[in-house]
């Protein structure tokens, strides 16, 4: 076979198609529904997974998380870890003494579902956290306009706030909030900044929140009651490329301030952002495995439709296989017409629902809660799967047309 035998079976393929223009229609159409599956599959987990991976970059860049129990993603705290003891502001400062791989460390306690007014405005949904001047730093999250929380803010443990733009818009609609006093679980407070737009993780938005010295919220909340309040310490590392240092460095100083003997399990939990898209991968694994089994079945089902019509087709075109045998083509110039031929209608098929499959992506983004992507890999792999399609369904029927006796052909009526 050359390339000017393989154009010449390309172009009678093309024709049986225009010839039989409905036969062809459903067998496209069989090819194009199983490769859009795939798309969809694919479109699917791979916007899941970058919308994940954007959501983790958000928490901060490469930064640590440590917490008395596991702080994994999907992970519900036992008993035996919601029972272990806290830890503290003192361990953060061990941390960021002690670990040569640390750049910043920021502890702080959060409380979910606080009540804040101003005048005749409130709001009973804002997260509270109780932070260092170090936290805007080490999750990158900055104050638009205002100041921060400061060292001197800590020491007083001034009843000062920083507030997130949804607290502004519930409190504050029509005035600018700074150096406004408001009250948080009825306590007066001074709003001294406001947050830059931080948008939302895992569905819950980060601009809903407000910011207090870690020492006055340890002031008005000396008892720690999970789930409602937990306390936390996030560590950024020098870079990514000492984030497992960053790791080892901290989980030494945490079981040595903890007392935690050796060989016995940690007493806390440390992640990262690494950590998090492994497992967050792992869970979507299964969802990945059975999206794929759906996506072969519709693919099966396309392809027996090619390799019915291909058998269809041999049989009505009998005889010109046994006249083109008789003037002296080969079985593998039969095979491989028949072959090119079932190849040419499922890339017809694939390229179709390749399109239709970017469509839908397309508009599932726009109009639906779902993230969609398409890679640039995928649309390689769909035309490669329809491609095999071809290959595999049509390689019977090809052989059939190749092992035909060419006068018995010629005999047919």
């Amino acid at each position: 076979m050359n390339f000017i035998d393989i154009k010449e079976s390309a172009f009678m393929a093309l024709d049986t198609v225009r010839v039989n223009k409905l036969r062809s229609a459903l067998t496209i159409l069989g090819v194009s529904v199983g490769v859009v599956t795939v798309m969809f599959m694919v479109s699917i987990i791979q916007g899941l997974n970058k919308a994940f991976a954007a959501q983790v970059e958000s928490l901060g860049s490469n930064t640590i998380w440590a917490l008395k129990f596991d702080p994994s993603f999907g992970h519900q705290p036992t008993s035996e870890e919601i029972h272990r003891k806290e830890l503290t502001v003192e361990d953060a400062d061990a941390i960021r003494h002690e670990a040569p791989s640390v750049s910043s460390v920021a502890p702080f306690y959060r409380k979910i579902n606080e009540t804040v007014r101003h005048q005749d405005k409130q709001s009973d949904t804002p997260i509270l956290l109780g932070v260092t001047p170090y936290h805007e730093f080490t999750l990158s999250n900055f104050v638009g306009y205002g100041r921060y929380i400061s060292d001197l803010d800590v020491e007083q443990r001034a009843n000062v706030c920083v507030l997130g733009l949804d607290v502004v818009h519930a409190l504050f609609p029509n005035e600018d909030p700074l150096d406004k006093e408001m009250k948080i679980a009825g306590h007066p407070f001074k709003v001294i900044g406001v947050m830059e737009p931080l948008g939302s993780i895992f569905g819950q938005s980060r601009d809903n929140q407000l910011y207090i010295p870690i020492s006055t919220f340890h002031k008005y909340y000396p008892e720690m009651e999970f789930p409602d309040i937990i306390f936390a310490i996030i560590v950024r590392p020098v870079s990514r490329a000492y984030v497992r240092s960053a790791i080892d460095e901290m989980t030494d100083i945490l079981r040595r301030r903890r007392q935690v003997p050796r060989g016995t399990a940690d007493t806390f939990g440390i992640s990262s952002q690494d950590a998090l898209l492994d497992i967050y991968n792992q869970l979507t694994g299964a969802t990945f495995l059975v999206l794929t089994a759906v996506s072969a079945v519709a693919l099966m089902i396309g392809g027996i439709g090619v390799m019915n019509i291909m058998l269809v087709s041999v049989t009505e075109r009998t005889k010109e296989i046994g006249l083109r045998k008789a003037v002296g083509a080969t079985r593998i110039n039969i095979l491989s017409q028949f072959l090119i031929e079932a190849v040419v209608l499922t890339a017809i098929g694939g390229l179709i629902g390749l399109a239709v499959g970017e469509l839908a992506s397309v508009l599932m983004n726009k109009y639906s809660p779902l993230p969609a992507f398409v890679p640039a890999w995928a649309i390689g792999v769909g035309i490669g799967i329809s491609a095999a399609v071809g290959i595999v369904f049509g390689l019977w029927p090809a052989w059939k047309a190749a092992r035909l006796d060419p006068i018995e052909s010629l005999r047919w009526e």
